[in-house]
């Protein structure tokens, strides 16, 4: 009887426990969407300037308006720096070929006392 209400009692601090922690994950997703902020009327603001440009704001974080080919060359600019995973490609797909020689030699030498 004894086991049965401490087992029955760590139950329920378990379940308190749960419940307490999605209480408190719901209160922090609410506070990283900014609902518990009065600042933000919307998430999403566009304004257009005088001169033609877009203001955009989100949650709060300005952004500019750039054209494409400037981001088009930035781009290229990343993706021509990456050694690394030009490296681990390499790596990835050596790793591969060799666990595959591997399966199908172990594969070749079970037919072969079958």
């Amino acid at each position: 009887m004894r086991v049965f209400v401490t087992m029955l009692l760590m139950m329920v601090l378990f379940l308190g426990g749960v419940l307490l922690g999605i209480d408190k994950a719901n209160e922090g997703v609410s506070n990283t969407r900014g609902y518990s902020t009065g600042s933000f009327e919307e998430a999403i603001q566009a304004e257009q300037t005088e001169d033609g440009a877009y203001e955009i704001e989100v949650m709060g974080e300005d952004f500019k308006q750039v054209s494409v080919e400037e981001k088009k060359v930035e781009y290229e600019e990343v993706q021509s720096t990456h050694f690394t995973q030009k490296l681990a490609g390499g790596l990835e797909s050596s790793v591969k070929w060799f666990y595959n020689q591997i399966v199908q030699s172990a594969y070749q030498l079970a037919q072969a006392f079958s």
